[in-house]
């Protein structure tokens, strides 16, 4: 592995979205793992990861724990 990218989200399905489909377009042969933790985000910011990027490690947090603990 040459590299872990974490995610805190919350919220911002849309820029989440944007922000993998800019890893996958720019990782090239680069060996990494993104991880997104979510927040507990009413937004299907969880469906949408699930749905549409397979290859991510989800966190799906019951509750907000804020920043620092996600």
């Amino acid at each position: 592995m040459d590299l872990t990218i974490s995610i805190v989200n919350w919220n911002v399905k849309d820029y989440l979205k944007k922000c993998l489909l800019s890893i996958e377009k720019h990782a090239g042969l680069l060996n990494y793992e993104v991880i997104v933790v979510d927040n507990a985000s009413s937004d299907d910011s969880v469906a949408m990861v699930r749905r549409d990027f397979h290859k991510v490690k989800l966190i799906a947090n019951k509750e907000n724990v804020g920043y620092g603990s996600a």
